[in-house]
């Protein structure tokens, strides 16, 4: 079979090249992978950027997929050949002594692992995936859409779970990148007013993509009204919330001006250096600043019945590259050339 592979802990190493098809243990399926989606955290690994050291230096990336299963591991009960699946992609084994299990938040964990990052993923023609991590896809969803499955997860576990958003909350999402995007198609989806930012570096794909889905957007730089001052255009008193989806550090440190007191930000990016933030700004005004991490098996069924009520346009957000072209859509999606890849994983016999 074809697989996207990492070669070697070094920027850019991985390429396409031929494995055996694996077998599935016991307790899993072989999945034939029908869509796999590059996320941001693939990019990263791609990359070998700080941050991202536990990544093996050898593994299949890819865990944002969705497929339909070929083989049934012994002990996998309650599968068949045929049935669909997406794969939750931060997995934690259940355990009863673990409190997260208990809680229902398995990503925050420190028995997760990552599967594309910490053992071999979905960037293939087939997969091998322990079925506590597979979830049915609905009738009704197409395989292409159930890719986007996962990342809508995570904007759900962020909207509904940490950000308290709610009919006519007044919202800015910062960062159009496809968790922006999604946070603010989740965000409207409960009845929020959503303003979309970004950078000049954004417009010609992510802003415009936005605006294609009915955002309003606005732009912010050095050479541009500062974001707080455009915000208040259009909500006098400031947002009630702001979720930072971009991972620039001023965007979050400097948050607060945008957010109306006792408002909430929420930081759902990744960060690659550290923040320095004046903290007294955000206790003035008693904002809550919060963190969402990653996302949990409710967040993935909340994320189908979004994607069945045709609230999610793929074909404004998406752009479909066969696995063969794998690595130049790790590369159109660094130079913001496209908003998000769908890897096209069924490859001709």
């Amino acid at each position: 079979m074809k697989a996207f592979r990492r070669s070697a802990r070094k920027e850019r190493a991985a390429k396409l090249v031929d494995l055996p098809i694996p077998v599935p243990n016991e307790n899993e399926v072989l999945l034939k992978v029908s869509h796999c989606g590059i996320c941001g955290s693939d990019l990263h690994a791609w990359l070998n950027h700080k941050g991202y050291e536990s990544v093996l230096p050898e593994v299949t990336f890819g865990h944002e997929l969705s497929g339909i299963v070929q083989q049934v591991g012994i002990e996998a009960n309650g599968w068949k050949i045929g049935d669909r699946a997406v794969m939750i992609a931060l997995q934690t084994p259940h355990h009863p002594d673990d409190r997260y299990c208990k809680e229902n938040q398995p990503q925050l964990s420190s028995r997760r692992r990552v599967q594309g990052l910490h053992l071999d993923g979905g960037m293939a023609e087939y997969v091998c995936i322990d079925v506590e991590f597979l979830i049915p896809v609905p009738e009704g969803l197409p395989l292409p859409l159930a890719a986007l499955t996962e990342p809508l997860s995570v904007a759900e576990h962020c909207i509904g779970n940490r950000t308290n958003v709610e009919e006519g909350t007044n919202l800015v999402v910062s960062g159009p990148g496809i968790i922006g995007l999604l946070c603010a198609i989740s965000a409207r989806s409960r009845g929020a007013n959503v303003l979309l930012s970004g950078t000049e570096r954004d417009e010609p794909t992510r802003l415009k993509a936005a605006r294609e889905i009915g955002f309003e957007t606005l732009t912010v730089g050095p050479e541009k009204v500062h974001l707080d001052e455009q915000v208040l255009h259009f909500f006098p008193q400031g947002a009630d919330a702001l979720v930072e989806a971009s991972g620039a550090t001023a965007a979050l440190s400097e948050s607060w001006k945008s957010v109306r007191p006792d408002g909430t930000v929420t930081a759902v990016a990744l960060y690659s250096q550290t923040i320095h933030m004046d903290l007294t700004q955000f206790l003035r005004k008693q904002i809550d600043l919060r963190t969402s991490y990653a996302s949990s098996k409710n967040d993935y069924l909340r994320a189908f019945d979004l994607l069945l009520a045709q609230k999610v346009d793929p074909n404004a957000l998406t752009n479909q590259y066969s696995l063969q072209d794998a690595e130049q859509g790790f590369i159109d999606s660094e130079q913001l050339k496209v908003t998000k890849v769908i890897l096209d994983c069924n490859l001709a016999d």
